[in-house]
C-alpha cells in the first residue's frame, strides 16, 4: 500500500510539473504576442475612430504609430533594467501598466488622451516581448534554449491569426471600445499568470552598474560580433514580415478580389507557416545552419515572388511563395534569438531588447516605403531587399559564429 501511495504521489508530482510547464509556456507565448494584440486587433476599428473622436484620420493613424514607437522604445528601456533589477518586478509593472492603459483607452473621450494611452500600451507590451525572451535564457542554454524559444514562437504565431479576426468580429457586433475591453481582460489574465512565476535572475547574476550606467550594456552587445550580426539578420528578415502584414490586404482583396473571410483564411495559413517553421527550427543540428538555410531560402523565395507579382500570376502561386517566406521566418527567429541570448547571457535582457527593437524599427521603416509608388512594386522591391540582406547577414553571422562561438552551435 505505501508503494501504491508513492506511485500516486509521483504521478501527481509529474502532472503538476507538466501543468506548470504548460502554463509557463502559455504565459511566455502570450507575453511575446503583445505586438499583434495591441496593433492587429485594433486595425478593424480605425475607420470608426475619426467620427468617434471628432478628429481627422491623421490623428487616428498617429495612435497606431505612437503605439509602435512605444513597443520599440519600451524594449530599449526595459531590457537593461531587467538585467539590473531582475525579471519579475519589470514584468509585473509592465502588466499593471498594460491593464491600466487599456482601461483608460476604453473611457477616453478625446484623441490626444487616447494617443497618450496607446503609447503606454505599447511600452507595457514591450515589457512582455523582451522578457518573454530573456526569462528562458535565465533557465536554459544551448539547444534546450533553442527548443524552448521555438515552442514560445509556435504559441506566439497564433496571435497574428486570432487578433485581426477577433477585432473584425468584435467591430461587427459591438462598439470599438469593446476591443480595448478584450485587451483589458487579456492583460488581467496574463498578469495573473505572471504572478505565478518566480524570479529567474538571481541577485548574484544581476548587473552591478547604476541605474543610469546600465544602458552602457548596449555597448557590450554591439561589440559582440556574433550577437550583433544575428540581431541585424533578424532585423532584415522582419522587413519581409512587416511588409507582408501591411500590404497583404491590398494584394489579396483589392487585386485578387478575395473577400474578408478568404483573406482571413490566407492570413491564418501564413501564420501557421511561421509556427510550423518555429517547431522545425529545433530539428537542425546546429542553430547557425537553421539561420543560413532560412536566410538563403527566403531570398530565393522573394525573387520568385517578385517575378510572380510582375507577371500577374494567379493567387495560388503568389500565396504559395508567401507561405514559404513565412515558414523561413519561423525557422530563423528562435534559432537566431537563442544564439544571441547564449552569446550575451550576462546581458540577456539588453540583448533581447535590441533584438526586438531593431525588428520593429526596420519593419516600420520598410512599411513606410510601401507607400511610395504602386503597392505591388514597392512590395516586390522591399521583400527582395529584405531577402538579400537576410541571406547576406546570415552568412556573415555564420562566419563570426564559427570564428568566435562554440563549434557545436
Amino acid at each position: 500500500m505505501p508503494c501504491q501511495f508513492a506511485i500516486y504521489a509521483d504521478n501527481a508530482k509529474f502532472l503538476m510539473n507538466r501543468l506548470n510547464r504548460i502554463l509557463f509556456l502559455i504565459t511566455l507565448g502570450g507575453l511575446s504576442a503583445f505586438g499583434p494584440f495591441v496593433t492587429d486587433m485594433y486595425l478593424p476599428s480605425l475607420p470608426s475612430l475619426p467620427q468617434a473622436f471628432s478628429t481627422t484620420p491623421f490623428w487616428v493613424q498617429m495612435s497606431m504609430s505612437v503605439c509602435m514607437i512605444g513597443l520599440a522604445a519600451g524594449q530599449v528601456v526595459i531590457g537593461p533594467l531587467s538585467d539590473k533589477f531582475g525579471r519579475r518586478i519589470p514584468l509585473l509593472i509592465s502588466m499593471w501598466m498594460f491593464v491600466l492603459a487599456s482601461l483608460a483607452c476604453i473611457f477616453a473621450t478625446n484623441i490626444y488622451f487616447f494617443i497618450a494611452m496607446r503609447f503606454f500600451q505599447g511600452v507595457a507590451g514591450a515589457g512582455g516581448i523582451v522578457l518573454s525572451r530573456s526569462i528562458p535564457s535565465d533557465m536554459y542554454s544551448g539547444m534546450e534554449l533553442a527548443r524552448f524559444l521555438a515552442l514560445v514562437a509556435a504559441v506566439h504565431s497564433i496571435a497574428p491569426v486570432a487578433a485581426p479576426i477577433a477585432g473584425g468580429i468584435t467591430i461587427l457586433y459591438a462598439d470599438w471600445r469593446f476591443i480595448f475591453a478584450i485587451l483589458f481582460f487579456l492583460g488581467l489574465i496574463l498578469m495573473a499568470l505572471s504572478y505565478r512565476m518566480g524570479e529567474t535572475l538571481g541577485a548574484e547574476r544581476r548587473s552591478r552598474l547604476s541605474t543610469l550606467a546600465i544602458f552602457k550594456l548596449y555597448k557590450n552587445v554591439l561589440l559582440d560580433k556574433v550577437a550583433l550580426f544575428y540581431i541585424l539578420q533578424q532585423g532584415a528578415m522582419s522587413i519581409i514580415l512587416f511588409v507582408y502584414i501591411s500590404t497583404s490586404p491590398y494584394i489579396f482583396q483589392n487585386i485578387y478580389g478575395l473577400n474578408a473571410i478568404s483573406f482571413s483564411g490566407i492570413f491564418a495559413l501564413n501564420a501557421a507557416g511561421i509556427g510550423v517553421g518555429a517547431m522545425l527550427s529545433s530539428k537542425f543540428h546546429r542553430r547557425r545552419t537553421a539561420v543560413v538555410f532560412s536566410g538563403v531560402g527566403v531570398f530565393v523565395a522573394a525573387i520568385m515572388e517578385a517575378c510572380l507579382i510582375y507577371r500577374g500570376a494567379g493567387v495560388v502561386g503568389v500565396e504559395s511563395v508567401i507561405f514559404v517566406m513565412m515558414f523561413m521566418f519561423g525557422v530563423a527567429a528562435p534559432a537566431a534569438a537563442a544564439i544571441v541570448l547564449d552569446s550575451q547571457r550576462r546581458n540577456a535582457g539588453t540583448a533581447a531588447a535590441l533584438l526586438g527593437a531593431l525588428q520593429f524599427l526596420m519593419g516600420s521603416l520598410a512599411v513606410s516605403c510601401t507607400g511610395i509608388g504602386r503597392v505591388t512594386t514597392a512590395f516586390a522591391a522591399m521583400i527582395i531587399i529584405g531577402g538579400f540582406l537576410g541571406a547576406l547577414l546570415s552568412l556573415v553571422a555564420r562566419h563570426y559564429q564559427k570564428k568566435f562561438g562554440p563549434s557545436t552551435i
